[in-house]
């Protein structure tokens, strides 16, 4: 993944450059052992639970202009 782009900003401003967004879903089963798995009655005895996860990530920048000779530190 690249991001390429051109931004006119003042010294010390920040910038959010782009984001990635992502989605996971799943699904979890519980049962009772042995009794889960009977067909039919096996339906009395498990639950299915489903999750959604959602994950965001922003890309900040603030350029800083230094003069000549100075130390980035």
């Amino acid at each position: 993944r690249s991001i390429e782009t051109q931004v006119l900003v003042n010294n010390g401003q920040t910038v959010v450059l782009g984001g990635i967004y992502e989605t996971e879903q799943r699904e979890t089963i519980t049962k009772v052992p042995y009794l889960g798995d009977i067909p039919f009655l096996g339906v009395f005895f498990r639950s299915t639970r489903t999750e959604s996860k959602k994950t965001e990530l922003l890309i900040f920048v603030t350029p800083k202009i230094l003069k000549e000779g100075s130390s980035i530190y």
